[in-house]
């Protein structure tokens, strides 16, 4: 066999071999892609857990004054013993999430406006409680009792055109057995079924912390 017939077989050999070598390539390429894409991202719920995890402590920080006498203005201090409702409501809010209790506004209409204890929950932002679906409420939501009587503050909500002001606020603190958390007035610290919370108020409008 000539030299030049010699060259061109190797040549062409040449040639297929590397043809199949890329093709080798591009095979794993692509296999290795779709592996990729096949491959599920793991989703971080870390922060989300986080959240949840504050706001329990919020919650547990509460109920730790069950029993404290009520006083109006009460801030557990010795100008201000006690508790009331806005007081059970800014001194765990406070202990949990390294906030001064005094920042707080004590007109509810401007902690709302002011997102000092969460953001209002669309659905449950003024609604009659014979409307209230309890399965929207999440543990740790602020619960605003609505009234019709006028206080000295704006009215939180209004409903079929009827202005409702809050008279008394707690905390939605156990969505199993469905209990309400509260700085009862001229009582003490007490945790109760929120159904009944529920019947003796026309309405609510909650709020919802978000660490």
């Amino acid at each position: 066999m000539s030299f030049k017939k010699t060259a061109i077989i190797l040549g062409t050999l040449s040639l297929l071999t590397a043809k199949n070598i890329n093709a080798q390539e591009n095979k794993y390429f692509l296999l290795e892609n779709k592996n990729q894409t096949e491959i599920t991202p793991k989703v971080d719920t870390s922060s989300y857990s986080k959240q949840n995890q504050k706001i329990k402590e919020f919650v547990e920080n509460a109920r730790e004054y069950i029993g404290t006498p009520y006083s109006w203005g009460g801030r557990l201090t010795k100008k201000n013993p006690g508790l009331d409702c806005l007081g059970l409501l800014f001194i765990p809010y406070s202990e949990t999430f390294g906030t001064k209790w005094y920042d707080f506004s004590v007109y509810p209409s401007q902690i709302v406006e002011k997102n000092q204890l969460g953001k209002p929950v669309k659905g449950l932002d003024g609604i009659l409680s014979e409307d209230v679906p309890i399965s929207n409420l999440q543990e740790g939501d602020i619960i605003y009792l609505l009234s019709k009587t006028k206080i000295q503050d704006k009215p939180l909500a209004k409903i079929n055109g009827i202005e409702y002001w809050p008279w008394h606020t707690g905390i939605y603190s156990n969505k199993k057995e469905n209990l309400f958390l509260e700085a009862s007035p001229f009582s003490k610290v007490i945790e109760r079924d929120f159904s009944e919370v529920l019947k003796e108020n026309i309405g609510i409008f909650v709020t919802r912390i978000n660490p």
